[in-house]
Formats: C-alpha cells, structure tokens, sequence
C-alpha cells in the first residue's frame, strides 16, 4: 500500500509474475462492453494515457464522476483485439482502466491486460469500486492484479 487519496487507496507495483496468472476462462477472445476509449488523456493518470471507460457498475460510489456507466446497457461490445489495436497503436500512452468498474468484466479485462504486456511496456492503471482486500480474497477478481501496476480502489 502506498498512499492515500481521500477514501480511495492507490496500490502500486502489483505485478508478480504474470507466468503463474489464469488465462481468461473460456480459451477465446472475449469482448468488453464499452462506453468510450479516449485516446492521449492525461486525466486518469499520470502522463499521457489511453483510456477504456466501461460500462457496468454496482457500487454505486457517492460522488460518481460516470453515474451513466452503472448500466451495461449503455455499453457496446468491442473484442479484445480491437481494444489491443487501439491501445498499441500510441507508442506513448499508458493505459487506464476504468468505467464504470471493469473488475464486473473480470475476464476480459484480464485478458486484454495479459495481451497489453505481452505486446508492450506500458504501464496498466485500474480503478475499482472494490477494495484491494476483497479483491485478494476472491480468485475470480484477483486474475488481474499481475497484470496492474497501478489499482485505485475503493468508493
């Protein structure tokens, strides 16, 4: 744990070794259900950073800066491959997760975060409405976290 910000907690340098982390379940290519990719941001990180907002939250944060992305109806589906093309197409951006909460899309965010290192150096921000706590304690969830440099958890 590294700083506090508010009521949210940033953790970094998650990563273990990636070698050991499941693979998405299902052996394909899943989809992500998206509400927009904002490309050279530098509003969900530091530096420059390409930015996946998804749709479908339940935690409801008071202060909510994405109130639409609770819904995954307000959400399109884009394959993973898509998203990598994208991202990997701006050698200088880093890579922000956010929405919405992307651990409610577990899998596929795992799997685009395991593509995303194996293609490049960039670095992975997610932010959450979990806590760091109940995400290690759930196998499902914790998937990701070799794949994260950087989680913001928490409402």
């Amino acid at each position: 744990k590294q700083q506090k910000n508010k009521q949210q907690t940033v953790y970094k340098n998650l990563n273990t070794d990636p070698e050991t982390s499941p693979e998405d379940k299902s052996g394909e290519v899943p989809g992500i259900y998206i509400l927009d990719i904002i490309e050279e941001t530098m509003a969900d990180g530091p530096g420059l950073r390409t930015s996946i907002y998804c749709s479908g939250c339940l935690h409801h944060c008071p202060g909510c800066h994405n109130p639409q992305s609770w819904d995954m109806s307000n959400g399109h589906l884009v394959p993973v491959d898509d998203l990598l093309e994208v991202i990997l197409s701006d050698e200088f951006s880093n890579v922000t997760f956010s929405g919405g909460d992307p651990l409610y899309q577990v899998e596929a965010f795992t799997c685009l975060a395991r593509k995303i290192k194996e293609k490049s150096d960039k670095t992975i921000w997610c932010y959450t409405g979990f806590r760091y706590e109940e995400i290690l304690q759930d196998k499902n969830l914790s998937q990701i976290l070799p794949y994260i440099d950087v989680l913001v958890d928490g409402p």
